[in-house]
Order: structure tokens, then sequence, then C-alpha cells
């Protein structure tokens, strides 16, 4: 049961981090008509990327190998480390800055336990010597600059009798760096202090706290310790952490994320940090007495600060990105910040004469002209969180995938060694291609856009969207009739998060100009929508909170295929050779159910019909033991998986319908060859180095059931031929 409890917390904080990150990226003012371009001061960049487009794909390997690209991602912390620049990203690992101006990943198959560091703190006193706080390893530590991580859980759990300890910052004692001050919270949400004096191997409670904090940021400032909490504002020790009260007076809002100290003056920045995602908040520094808050006056939406010996350098959101720097820390100039990405900066570092920023998911943008330009530094950070990818039937090397983290799509011809980035303008929340012609693709997010796609030049049209559609709302499926492309069907959700509420399932016969509800489906999010390829007219849908769903007469009306099991059901697969083959799968999580709801064993799981929809097995039965009630052969992953039914994506074997490949959402990607009977990971050994969770967004595969697909959460895309698969078949 514990180990459930984990594994829904980190659900739970992908999915809020990445609504807010969709939110934070979205642009409300589209084109009828939009060339892609790539901006002229990006034009070494584009030829880079052009090259790369054209070359051929890799030979492929058994297992899986992470492609190289899409690059970027979302930067949580970045720090000068050593004459070099070290960055963390959201689910990605570590990245030091080499010589030749590419990231190096220092951290995923190096002994690090978990791929999100929230912090990075380095030992003054010795360069070698760093540490990481981590969702649910609790920390890390390395010896050699990064050549090697020691995950030190272990000895925390042990010393404070918990069975696991989230920490998101820590601080070294400015007198002796051996100790570590590390606030955070146990799986049962008490927040603690723990402390250890010889460098992370044995560890004591120091102070337990009244309530739930939510710790973004742990300072020392003239012999006092400052904590920024997520929405609780300050705490403030003046005893090295044996008591701590609060210290508000002069904020605005008690949202607080990070302290810089500049001049000997301690700044704070009040502003929404959560995980991966930024909004924007004030400035303030201490008073002169040390007693309150002031606000600096002239800057709106902050989202980052940082700071070097001269300047103290202010990120601020207002619609567009911009660096402001000062002298003082109270009189700010702007920058012209040319050719950033619009999205917010959360990370700023000045090193080396030149201004280095994490920009929303866009990975980490440099100015060498004092912050009037910026170009892209993106070579080798592979950190992108893709969710969905589309396999041309003709080409297994043709691809188009959509992510998390940045507006548009990415098309690849190569296997996704090389990235032409498409549609920046719009945001992509799901893409189809065209049944019929590949180099036709439609786009579903706040609105709805046909794409035609050119190496030379591609263009996107934007067409109506249904009447009922709000601001926030947002398409959430896409399917084109298989014998006729003006006859499109789409499901819609109320909001950006993945959640029950929606608007059901709509549909048009001319390609988007006009739109019709079908009527059976009520006010649900639509996530999955297929036809019958052989007989159009059968249409199947599940709508997250309400079931599954059989229309008839091509998608006008639907009838509910029953079974409460089916209730949360997220997506639905079709057999390419047989249509009666369906298989529908939960998320339950998504369905915004309690803990105990989720482990009731009620909903959810994968079922499978032979028979278009009239009666179904379930698939995951024979995994289904788990917490307290475990066998004496408990595997994590396979129990984890068959109780907590929230599984991203299915693919079928055209050829055997008992080979199944799933995508978990916290468990990679599983496979069974005898129709659930038994389950192995499939490849997860390759994808996952030492065992870091990796969650599988989506799946594709090739028309043969070959070559896979698989996206990540941060990690970007990984391709590869399964081992299981080829013994099966004998290859």
């Amino acid at each position: 049961m514990k180990n459930k409890k984990i594994l829904i917390g980190i659900v739970a904080v992908v999915v809020i981090i990445l609504t807010i990150i969709f939110i934070s990226n979205s642009k409300n003012n589209f084109q009828n008509e939009i060339a892609d371009e790539i901006p002229s001061q990006n034009q070494q960049a584009q030829e880079e990327n052009d090259l790369a487009f054209n070359l051929p794909p890799d030979q492929d390997s058994v297992g899986w190998t992470q492609t190289t690209g899409p690059l970027g991602g979302t930067v949580i912390r970045m720090i000068p480390h050593e004459n070099t620049i070290w960055a963390s990203l959201y689910s990605g690992g570590i990245y030091e800055l080499q010589l030749d101006d590419s990231w190096k990943q220092i951290a995923i198959g190096r002994g690090i336990p978990e791929n999100r560091a929230f912090d990075i703190v380095a030992d003054s006193s010795d360069v070698n010597i760093a540490y990481v706080p981590e969702m649910i390893a609790g920390l890390a530590r390395t010896n050699n600059k990064g050549s090697s991580w020691q995950g030190l859980r272990d000895y925390v759990t042990r010393d404070i009798e918990a069975d696991i300890f989230h920490s998101h910052t820590l601080a070294l004692d400015p007198e002796n760096p051996k100790i570590l001050y590390v606030p955070g919270f146990t799986n049962d949400e008490n927040s603690i202090l723990i402390v250890s004096i010889d460098g992370g191997e044995r560890w004591e409670k120091r102070f337990v706290f009244d309530k739930y904090y939510d710790f973004n940021h742990i300072y020392f400032y003239n012999s006092k310790m400052y904590i920024a909490t997520h929405k609780d504002g300050v705490l403030v020790s003046s005893d090295k952490g044996k008591s701590w009260e609060q210290f508000n007076d002069g904020l605005e809002n008690l949202k607080t994320a990070r302290f810089v100290n500049f001049k000997n003056t301690l700044y704070l920045l009040g502003a929404e940090l959560q995980f991966n995602a930024r909004m924007g908040g004030e400035l303030y520094k201490l008073s002169s007495n040390e007693l309150s808050w002031e606000k600096v006056d002239g800057l709106e939406q902050v989202t980052g600060i940082g700071a070097d010996e001269n300047y103290f350098y202010a990120a601020t959101w207002n619609p567009d990105p911009k660096i402001w720097i000062s002298n003082d820390g109270n009189l700010f100039s702007e920058t012209a910040s040319e050719n950033l990405p619009p999205a917010w900066i959360g990370e700023v570092v000045s090193f080396d004469s030149k201004i280095y920023v994490g920009i929303g998911g866009n990975g980490i943008y440099v100015s060498s002209d004092n912050g009037n330009t910026f170009e892209e530094l993106n070579q080798g950070l592979i950190s992108i969180a893709t969710r969905e990818v589309y396999v041309n039937p003709l080409d297994e090397n043709e691809i188009y995938v959509g992510t998390w983290d940045r507006q548009g799509f990415y098309w690849s011809k190569n296997g996704g060694k090389g990235y032409k980035r498409l549609a920046t303008d719009l945001n992509v929340f799901t893409l189809l291609p065209d049944p019929h012609n590949f180099s036709i693709v439609y786009l579903g997010g706040d609105g709805f856009f046909k794409g035609t796609l050119g190496e030379k030049s591609s263009a996107f049209i934007q067409k109506n969207k249904p009447e009922s559609m709000t601001s926030a709302s947002a398409i959430k499926s896409i399917a084109v009739d298989p014998k006729n492309s003006d006859h499109i069907l789409i499901g819609i959700g109320d909001e950006l998060g993945e959640t029950p509420s929606g608007k059901g399932l709509w549909e048009s016969y001319n390609q988007g100009e006009t739109w019709t509800r079908a009527t059976g489906i009520g006010n649900f999010a639509v996530y999955s929508i297929i036809f019958n390829p052989d007989n159009p007219s059968i249409v199947y849908a599940s709508a997250l909170g309400e079931g599954v769903f059989k229309s008839s007469d091509g998608g006008r009306h639907f009838n509910s295929l029953g079974d409460e099991r089916f209730k949360y059901t997220y997506r639905l697969a079709m057999s390419s050779s047989d249509p009666e083959i369906i298989v529908a799968s939960s998320n339950v999580f998504f369905g915004q159910l309690s803990l105990e709801e989720q482990l009731s064993g009620k909903y959810g799981g994968i079922f499978q019909s032979k028979d278009g929809g009239e009666t179904w097995t379930e698939l995951t039965a024979g995994v289904r033991n788990y917490g307290d009630d475990q066998p004496e052969n408990f595997i994590g992953w396979l129990y984890n998986f068959g109780h907590m039914p929230n599984y991203e994506m299915v693919l079928i074997d055209p050829k055997d319908a008992n080979h199944l490949i799933v995508g978990h959402h916290a468990e990679n990607v599983v496979e069974t060859i005898d129709g659930g009977a038994t389950w192995k990971k499939a490849g997860a050994e390759e994808m996952v180095p030492g065992g870091i969770h990796n969650y599988a967004y989506c799946l594709g595969s090739s028309s043969d059931f070959k070559k896979f697909y698989a996206c990540t959460c941060g990690r970007g895309m990984f391709s590869g031929i399964l081992c299981l698969h080829l013994r099966t078949r004998n290859v």
C-alpha cells in the first residue's frame, strides 16, 4: 500500500506540472494560415537541424535506444560549477556544459537513484562534492564531480524511521559543509527538517513542523536559516533549525520560490514555483533591520532571479520573456531579450560574461551581449517531455512527435535522429495524420487545424471549432474516417489538464468547417475515438468518467457498452487485422478518484473484446496483489502495474491479439504474449538505467509490429526492437 501511495504521488506531480506548463505556454492569437518559418536569427541552428533531418536513420538495435532529440526540456535548477554549468531538467537528470557548447548527461546511468533533482548544492570547499534533493529518492551525492552518484535514501529512512522522504532543497552549513540541512516530508505528509553532520552518512530529525509544507528553497544568511515555501510564505530559524517561525511581514502573496544574496542583501522571489512550473510574482529584499520584506518596485511578473558579484538579474513574463539587470539591486534596466521563445524564464545564471536562462520547456538559451540577444544552446539536451507519436505505415522511420513542453510538434524522417519543428505558433495538444496521406496532419488544442507538410515549407490552416468550446477548452482526441477524409470526429475537454469533464464528441462532414455534437455521450472528455477501418459506420469512443461507447451510424449517436469497470477508460485500441478485436485501458488517476477508490480494484484494468465489444476479458487480473497482503515473491513493478490501473496506451500485434505492448503511467513499457497471463517489462533495462522511473506516455509501432517508439516524461523519444518480441517471432 505504501508503494502505491508513492506512485500516486508521482503521478499527481506529473499531471499538475504538465497542466501548468501547457497553460503557461498558451498563446491565444492564431493566424488563419501559418507558414513554417524559423526566425532568421537562428539561421545557423536551422541549417544544423535541416542537416540532421536529412541524415539517414541509424541501424535498428535490440532494446530501447534514446533518440537524439527532440532537444530542450524544462530546467528546474541551474548553477555555475567549477568553470562550467550544471543544469537539472525535469525527469531528464543533470547535464554539464562542455567546452564545445554541447551538454553531457552526468546523472542518469551513473548511479543517481532518480531523474528529478530539484536543487543542486555544491560543496564550496571541495569541487568534487555536490548534493541533489529528489522527489522520492530523498537525495543523492557525488564525490567526483558527477562521474558517479550515490543515493542516500536508505541512510535517511533508516535514521528517521520512515518509509520514504521527499525533498526539494537542501543547504550546507556555511561554517562546515559536512553538515547538511534538508527540509522535506515523509509518506504520511509530516514535514520535518533532517540534519547530517557527516556529509549524509547519518541523520537526525532536527524539527517537526506543525503542518504540511511544500518547501522550495532553504538558505543561510547572516547566521539565520530561511525557507521559502510554495504557498505558506517564509520560515526563519535563528538556532540552526531547532525552532522556526513565520516571517512574512511585507509579503503581498505567500507564494515564495527562491533566495539570492546580492552584495550582502537577501532577495526573495515571491512567485509560483511548484516542481517544474513557474508563474510570475514579486521581487522582495530583506529590510536593513532584517525584520520585514520590502518590495522592489519596477518589475512585474517576476519568474526567475540570479546574481553574480556585480549584477542582479531578474526575469519577467509580461507577457513576453525579458531579462532585467541591476548593479545595485534597486533600479533595473530592461534588456532587449531578443530571440527568446514565448515562455517563462525560470532559471538565470551569469557565467564567464554570458547570461544563461532556462525558458519554459525550451531548454537553455545564452546571451553574449548582456541580454540583448539570445541563442539556443541545447545541443545534447535530450529532455523534452514527449506525449504522442505516430508512425508512417509506409515508412517505419518517419514519425510525428507531440510534446508537453513546447508549442507545435516535431517531424522526423530518420527515426528520431533529426527533427523539423513545425507549427511553432500553435498549442498542439493532440495530432493525427490523415489515414489516406501521411503528409496531411490534423492538430487539436484550443483550436482545430489542418496541416500540409513539406520539407521546404509547411502550412497550417485554422478551421472552425465547435461552438461549445471556451478559451479554457481543449481538443483531446481526433479521428478521421478511413474512407472519407471529410468526415472527422473530435473529443473535447473542459480544460487543458487530463480530467473527466468535457463536452463529449463532435463530428464534421466538411473537414472542420461546421460541427454537430454527437448524442449519447454526456458532459465528459473523450480521450479516444476509433473507426472500424472496414466499416466506418462503426465507431468506438471512451469518455473518461462515463465509460466506453459504440456508434453504428458513423458517430452521430452513441450507446454505452455498460460495465462499471469501463467507467474510467482512457484509451482504446483496435487490431489492424481484425477490427472485432478491441482493447480498453483505464487511467483512474485522471478520473480524480480518491486514493482508496484507486486502490479498490473496482475500477479499471485492461480489457479485451474479440467480438466487437459484446463480451470482454480482463487481461490484468493476474497481477492484482499488492500492499500489506503482498506475496513473499512480491515484484514491485509487476504488481504496481496491475493494481494501479493507469495505462497510457496499448498496441495490439496485428498477427497475434494475445501479444500486447502497454505504456504505463508509472512503470514504463510492459508486454504480454499470452493474453495477460504473464507480463514482462519490454526492453526497460535499456530505457531506465538503474531502475529509474520512466513514464511511457504514448507508443507507436511500425505496421509489421517490429519497430517501436515510446514517448517519455523528460527523456525525449526512445526507439527500438524489443527482445521479447524477437524471441517470440524467432527473428
